[in-house]
């Protein structure tokens, strides 16, 4: 499988190359150590890529001549997960499941019982786990990580939704078994190790989520967002 190496969106992917450099030089050169005329695959985390091998190398950048280049459109049906925000390393270890199983955004909460906060600096720490899991999964497109901290925020983001769902380990329905309408996006609470309290619940059913939940066990609050993400998948046709 080949490599793949994130450049700024606004590169321009008609040239006949493309020189990458920061973090991501870096990664190529001190950590893969790749080697010239070694075939890469180039993104702007956007939906376009190429395919090329590396002509130049040096300490700070290299340089891919392109043989092969395309565009990924984003799914018309978006996968959304609001993930509460955990304890300490619990919060990346949920943003990289979730890149990994293909999310399409990702939304930091401040749940009531969530210990950690958001602000700018964690935000851009959720961001550059993105990045890196994307990276490491060989994504085209770099889920977005939108800031919605407080539940007000997030209520009108989903009122009057459609396939709006609320993972508790109490709900009746599984979510394997919910209708799903496959023309929405479809978009997935997860609440923190504490666990939902009964005013939000309360408060997403009245603003027309549905309470699920995925089976009879219950997952960690870092896993549960990628499992839930799983099912959508495969019931969706995207696995």
């Amino acid at each position: 499988m080949l490599s793949t190496f994130f450049v700024p969106e606004g590169t321009d992917f008609s040239a006949s190359e493309i020189e990458v450099f920061g973090d991501e030089a870096h990664h190529g050169v001190n950590v893969l150590r790749l080697k010239t005329s070694e075939e890469v695959k180039i993104s702007d985390g956007a939906g376009n890529w190429t395919i090329g091998k590396v002509s130049q190398l040096s300490k700070k950048s290299f340089i891919v001549e392109i043989s092969t280049r395309g565009f990924e459109a984003a799914p018309k049906q978006q996968i959304v997960v609001v993930q509460a925000i955990l304890k300490n390393d619990a919060n990346k270890e949920a943003v990289d499941f979730l890149t990994q199983v293909g999310v399409d955004e990702i939304i930091p909460w401040q749940s009531q019982h969530s210990i950690g906060k958001i602000d700018d600096k964690s935000l851009r720490k959720w961001q550059n786990v993105a990045r890196e899991s994307s990276r490491q999964s060989r994504r085209t497109r770099i889920p977005l990580v939108t800031n919605i901290s407080s539940t007000e925020q997030l209520i009108l983001k989903i009122k009057g939704l459609e396939n709006v769902f609320v993972l508790h380990e109490a709900a009746q329905s599984r979510l394997s078994q919910i209708e799903i309408n496959e023309e929405a996006d479809v978009i997935l609470i997860v609440g923190p190790e504490g666990g939902l309290s009964e005013f939000e619940v309360n408060t997403f059913i009245a603003a027309g989520a549905k309470v699920v939940r995925l089976g009879e066990s219950v997952l960690r609050a870092a896993n549960a967002g990628a499992a839930a993400t799983s099912v959508v998948m495969s019931r969706t046709g995207k696995w």
